[in-house]
């Protein structure tokens, strides 16, 4: 393993400790964590903890992440917020489950 695989790992049980933790939402988060994906070695195609992340962006893509969100208008955002807290909701009821089992497989690296 690397250092930059390293690097990202670590990365990956902060990302999902502060989506536990309240401190990032899910919809910011899975954006984080698929950012990692390509660096994480040794995880097929197919992982259930990672897969749940492609489901949530997916699912929310339409949505501006915040960095997105200073080049839309006031009146779109607003708009846009019961979807957002609609969105919120609906990852945190299976999300943290894979931020647990991400945290457990990668805090050791």
């Amino acid at each position: 393993m690397n250092e930059e695989e390293i690097l990202a790992r670590q990365r990956l049980v902060t990302v999902a400790q502060a989506m536990l933790d309240g401190d990032l939402s899910f919809l910011e988060g899975a954006a984080q964590v698929l950012a990692m994906r390509g660096v994480l070695s040794r995880l097929g195609d197919r992982d259930p903890d990672l897969d749940v992340f492609v489901v949530i962006r997916s699912e929310t893509d339409h949505l501006p992440l915040k960095e997105q969100r200073s080049q839309w208008s006031a009146e779109a955002l607003a708009r846009l917020e019961p979807e957002f807290k609609q969105s919120e909701e609906w990852a945190s009821s299976f999300a943290p489950q894979a931020c647990k089992n991400l945290i457990e497989r990668f805090k050791t690296c």
